[in-house]
């Protein structure tokens, strides 16, 4: 299975943002991924544009599949991730590192 990686802000909690509805999501969905934290200032997210062509986050980025915009995301990790054959049977965790790294 290719890893899943979600760009996104330095918001410190998964409440107050798109990201952390993102988040949270993938969180009930028991889905493993990585998360990537990016620039605050939109003009230094080179790395959001290379994959998306525009500078904003969340960025969701599965094997081949990229998806921006936190609604986007959201049907596509129900649609792909959804089912509950489609579960990881271990409930699934995150790994986080700081996208500066």
């Amino acid at each position: 299975m290719s890893e899943v990686v979600l760009y996104r802000c330095h918001t410190p909690t998964n409440v107050l943002c798109p990201c952390g509805a993102v988040a949270r999501r993938m969180g009930k969905l028991g889905i493993d991924y990585r998360t990537e934290r990016v620039a605050y200032r939109r003009p230094d997210r080179p790395e959001i544009v290379e994959l998306t062509r525009q500078n904003r986050v969340p960025v969701l980025v599965d094997g081949e599949e990229i998806v921006h915009d936190s609604k986007r995301i959201v049907q596509y990790l129900e649609h792909a991730y959804g089912g509950e054959r489609n579960k990881p049977a271990d409930g699934g965790s995150r790994m986080e590192t700081d996208g500066n790294a």
